[in-house]
């Protein structure tokens, strides 16, 4: 998935825009651009371990390229493949922590497929059983899918429909659709340009987030008895002129973690939030400046924040009350693989290890903890099945 930064297709909307001037009355003014969004590639700790997932293979035109997802179970100091067999994996997988060792995966659906299949399994991807299937196409977002405490689960389609159900093997039903979201009073207040991220809060509250076109405003959602309401972190005065994306939230043992994208072009910046685990309130790092660089995608390590950028840089923060900090440049090449063919993910015992795919082979490099230098610790061959889709 390739990040187009929000300047280009607002000048783009804002070109189609001026060429309408002067038309018929009746003519629709441009709607606010789609929220930023992350690639698939992302990776998240959980209690059992953490999996990571990884674009592979050949070209995307001739569907050579098929996402894996590796497991590191807790523990252990190697990656061992997990990826659910008998489903083509062009389009990647979303991936949600059902309890210490269990996992669903949703195979988000490429070419003509009209729904997502999936799975679970128990034992961190050795093994998996088909779970049914969700009669729709899961959305394009690492945080599309998300598990809750009790074992629920909350889907976001690419139709903008939100879809929950209550436990394995459960019948889906409807919980929301992004303009019901957009309608509400929560959501006109922040002027929601699209949804990104479904989640839940730690008490098993349903979270949904996006973008706003409203400057100074994080798009949080939660659910409740009178609806959805506003639930984002209060920004500070100084992001008061900048549009918000809310890129995703993912779950920490006592909290939620989200990442958000303030502004864009050269003036965008990045800011952590953690929320205090009962609803009451967020607590919010401080920027950091991108100065024109863009976000792929993003590790989750507990409490801690991996972003990979563009160009092979990466930064991180290591939780509530910590600074950003840049890390050292990616190895060499990194920086021109295909957004997808790159994914950080937390290092065992601290500090973060970068996954890179060139064809059929995974190499694992490994950052300690002091943050400057990488070294590779595992390389690991894929068999990929060429030719198999298209």
């Amino acid at each position: 998935m390739t990040i187009r930064p929000r300047s280009a297709l607002a000048a783009a909307l804002g070109a189609a825009l001026l060429a309408g001037c002067g038309a018929a009355s009746g003519v629709q003014a441009a709607q606010p651009a789609r929220p930023a969004a992350l690639a698939l590639a992302g990776s998240a700790e959980y209690s059992g371990g953490t999996w990571a997932e990884v674009m592979m293979g050949g070209s995307a035109a001739q569907h050579n390229n098929f996402w894996q997802l590796f497991v590191r179970p807790s523990g252990a100091t190697a990656w061992k493949l997990a990826t659910p067999l008998g489903m083509a994996s062009n389009g990647g997988f979303a991936v949600a922590a059902l309890g210490r060792t269990s996992l669903a995966s949703a195979i988000r659906p490429s070419q003509k497929l009209a729904f997502t299949p999936l799975a679970v399994s128990g034992d961190n991807g050795g093994r998996w059983s088909q779970d049914g299937l969700l009669d729709a196409p899961l959305a394009g977002y690492p945080a599309a899918l998300a598990a809750g405490p009790d074992g629920a689960l909350v889907a976001l389609t690419s139709a903008g429909q939100v879809q929950e159900r209550a436990a394995t093997g459960a019948a889906w039903s409807a919980l929301a659709r992004e303009r019901s979201v957009a309608a509400s009073a929560a959501g006109r207040g922040c002027r929601l340009t699209g949804l990104t991220t479904a989640a839940y809060s730690p008490s098993g509250a349903a979270l949904l987030a996006g973008g706003c076109a409203r400057p100074g405003q994080a798009g949080i959602f939660r659910s409740g008895p009178g609806g959805w309401a506003a639930d984002g972190p209060v920004l500070p005065a100084a992001l008061a002129g900048q549009q918000i994306d809310v890129l995703q939230i993912t779950r920490a043992p006592a909290a939620d973690v989200a990442l958000l994208l303030a502004g864009h072009g050269r003036t965008s910046s990045l800011l952590a939030a953690w929320s205090d685990g009962s609803g009451g309130g967020w607590r919010l790092s401080a920027p950091y400046p991108l100065h024109g660089a863009v976000p792929r995608s993003a590790a989750a390590g507990g409490e801690a924040l991996g972003v990979l950028l563009d160009g092979g840089q990466a930064v991180s923060i290591a939780g509530p009350g910590a600074g950003w900090r840049a890390l050292a440049a990616l190895p060499a090449g990194t920086a021109a693989l295909p957004a997808g063919g790159a994914t950080l993910a937390a290092a065992p015992g601290g500090g973060f290890q970068a996954l890179t795919a060139r064809g059929g082979l995974l190499s694992v490099w490994t950052l300690g903890t002091s943050l400057t230098g990488w070294h590779r610790s595992q390389a690991l061959s894929v068999t990929i099945p060429y030719g198999s889709s298209g």
